[in-house]
C-alpha cells in the first residue's frame, strides 16, 4: 500500500501489479470490542483502481497493517 502524506490510499500491489487508486469512494471507521485484550479499530477504504476494479482496504489501527477486505470486481 502505497500513502499520501495525510495517509489515504494512492496505489495499491495486487500480485505483481502495482496500481495507482483512481478514487476513494467510501471511507468508515470501526471501533470494536474495545474491552478485550485484542481490541478492533479500523479505517475502510472503498478504492477504484486505474484499471476500473473496486477493492475494499483497511488499516489496523492498532497494529498500523494493512489488509484487503475482499477480493475485487470488475466495474
Amino acid at each position: 500500500m502505497e500513502t499520501d502524506e495525510s495517509g489515504e490510499p494512492r496505489a495499491v500491489v495486487l500480485g505483481r501489479e502495482r496500481l495507482a487508486v483512481a478514487a476513494v469512494q467510501d471511507r468508515w471507521r470501526i471501533d470494536d470490542e474495545w474491552w478485550r485484550e485484542r481490541p478492533v479499530s479500523r479505517v475502510y477504504f472503498s478504492l477504484l483502481l486505474e484499471d476500473g476494479r473496486v477493492v475494499t482496504v483497511y488499516k489496523d489501527l492498532v497494529s498500523g497493517r494493512w489488509a484487503r477486505q475482499s477480493s475485487y470486481a470488475s466495474t
